[in-house]
């Protein structure tokens, strides 16, 4: 039986010409961007492997596109959730639908989504990449990119700052008389968790308190319900989480142990997220998800405009601490 020959890709023409798809991309888009040597040797592998440029993709790049495409690395994660539905109610509201693809954290995943999305819509919104620096280029090279919870010099982004806060967090927390202090990192590859773990670490030594290193975690639940051992062990009398997901965790941990919060152990989180759902009142750092998606959607649909070039400044989005009755004084 004779199967069906498959059809050449960009990414075969790319890997037989040895260079990058958004190089082949541009060849058959703006080849006078690249040198003649480049632009010839490509069309002739193109030609060789039988590769015909597919003129929807090619009008979808050019930004006639009715789509945008929103990347989320857990869309099961409260911060980014609100951040999607507000992102789809500006997008919506612009005359523009939304693809949505979560990527449980692979950047592999991550990577094959946005080419896809690349020839599918006009622009994408890629939240807290774990890609690497030279993929995300690669990329921004192929169709308007805007980054969010990820700066990356040359690529329009909007973040989160909330570094100022942090840093009043723990800076109240050794006024009240904590000496030992832990961070309860999120994922490895978050950029919004080196910058929130280095912040506690720098302002705990600054007060001359003990920081408590513990294991970086997939920001779920459970992680931090399985974290409050460790804190314990650890002699912590406060614990800073990378966000509410982990800290809500921590506060049912330390129940099943018979401690109280914040009598035994005082616990803070990041993003505003579960307000309602935590007992004590978590104290914790907004989010503005909300705020950070109408935001990236805006200047990303106005980058996609004609005639119009995408800011490459990154625009942080300031926060504050939101107190509430997890946090207090440690036990004498």
């Amino acid at each position: 039986m004779t199967g069906r020959t498959r059809k050449t890709k960009l990414a075969d023409v790319a890997a037989e010409a040895g260079v990058s798809i958004s190089t082949v991309s541009r060849v058959f888009s703006n080849p006078e961007l690249l040198s003649p040597e480049t632009v010839r040797n490509v069309r002739e592998v193109a030609a060789r492997l039988r590769y015909t440029p597919n003129p929807m993709a090619r009008a979808l790049r050019a930004g006639d596109s009715p789509y945008i495409g929103v990347v989320v690395p857990d869309i099961s994660n409260p911060y980014m959730t609100m951040l999607l539905k507000s992102a789809q109610s500006r997008s919506r509201a612009r005359g523009i639908g939304v693809f949505v693809a979560d990527t449980d954290d692979a950047a592999d995943v991550e990577r094959q989504v946005c080419e896809q999305f690349a020839r599918q819509t006009r622009g994408i919104l890629l939240c807290a990449p774990r890609m690497s620096v030279s993929h995300i280029r690669e990329i921004a090279d192929m169709i308007p990119l805007m980054l969010v919870n990820r700066p990356v010099d040359g690529i329009p982004c909007v973040y989160t700052d909330s570094t100022a806060s942090v840093a009043e967090l723990v800076d109240r927390l050794c006024e009240l008389g904590h000496e030992t202090i832990a961070y309860l990192p999120g994922p490895v590859g978050s950029w919004a968790n080196k910058v929130r773990a280095r912040t506690v670490a720098d302002r705990v030594r600054r007060h001359g308190a003990e920081l408590v290193k513990l294991d970086p975690t997939a920001a779920r639940h459970e992680d931090g319900v399985t974290a409050a051992r460790a804190v314990a062990d650890g002699g912590a009398t406060a614990v800073v989480a990378f966000d509410d997901v982990l800290a809500a965790g921590l506060i049912e941990g330390f129940r099943r142990l018979g401690l109280s919060v914040p009598d035994d152990v005082s616990v803070a989180g990041h993003d505003d997220v579960m307000a309602g759902l935590v007992q004590p009142g978590l104290t914790t750092v907004e989010g503005l998800s909300a705020r950070v998606g109408q935001l990236a959607v805006d200047r990303l649909l106005e980058a996609g405009e004609p005639g119009v070039t995408a800011d490459p400044h990154h625009l942080g989005v300031g926060t504050k601490v939101i107190w509430r009755a997890s946090v207090g004084k440690p036990r004498a």
